[in-house]
């Protein structure tokens, strides 16, 4: 049995919208676009325009985004958020049920971004490193870096990247002289005080159901 194509592209399932005029950047005439055109040449001025509504959402994840946007589709795929969102995806897979470790992993992950670009660190390093601190958790034998290696392989993160973030893994809270490192302890300690403050909170608002003063669902 032959696979289709992926509805996206196959035109049976398209809408009008689906086709439609813009100007050209350069000399102003109109261009008939495709939705899955990526460039078009200008009929008037003959300049190459990209399409301003080509979403390549899917290339990031789609399996055969190679076979409708050929080498476009790679360049998508290294793109860091898409990196970035790849790896928050595999935490989430393999904390699923361990939600206290996941909500740690990713507010870590959300602060050692931030902070990362503020030390001129690289983000990819600390933010795979606090979402995979505590891998093995999610029942994996290895060992968080041993997982953590395998994964980042898999996405697709440059070789160096991935040998940093398992060293800072592997090292546990073993001080390094690694910037990066100290961006993940202070990421992890920052994401664990948020957390803290939060319970009071919950636990308040759980008595005061429990006493009937806020009704329940």
């Amino acid at each position: 049995m032959s696979l289709g194509r992926c509805p996206g592209q196959d035109r049976r399932y398209w809408k009008p919208g689906d086709i439609f005029e813009e100007p050209c950047p350069h000399c102003g005439g109109l261009i008939e676009f495709w939705k899955d055109d990526v460039t078009l040449r200008c009929p008037h001025c003959r300049k190459v325009v990209t399409n301003p509504r080509f979403d390549p959402g899917c290339a990031a994840w789609c399996s055969y985004a190679s076979k409708c946007l050929g080498e476009m589709a790679a360049v998508y795929q290294r793109q860091p958020r898409v990196i970035r969102d790849r790896l928050e995806v595999e935490a989430r897979k393999n904390l699923f049920h361990h939600r206290e470790l996941l909500n740690l992993a990713l507010k870590a992950a959300g602060f050692a971004e931030k902070i990362a670009r503020e030390k001129g660190v690289q983000p990819l390093v600390a933010i795979a490193a606090c979402l995979f601190y505590d891998l093995d958790a999610g029942g994996g034998k290895a060992g968080s870096a041993t997982l953590a290696r395998e994964i980042m392989t898999r996405v697709g993160l440059e070789p160096a990247i991935i040998e940093q973030t398992v060293k800072i893994i592997a090292a546990r809270e073993t001080v390094l002289d690694d910037p990066a490192w100290q961006v993940v302890q202070e990421a992890r300690r920052l994401a664990k005080t948020e957390i803290e403050s939060q319970k009071p909170e919950r636990q308040t608002t759980a008595a005061a159901m429990d006493r009937g003063d806020i009704p329940g669902n």
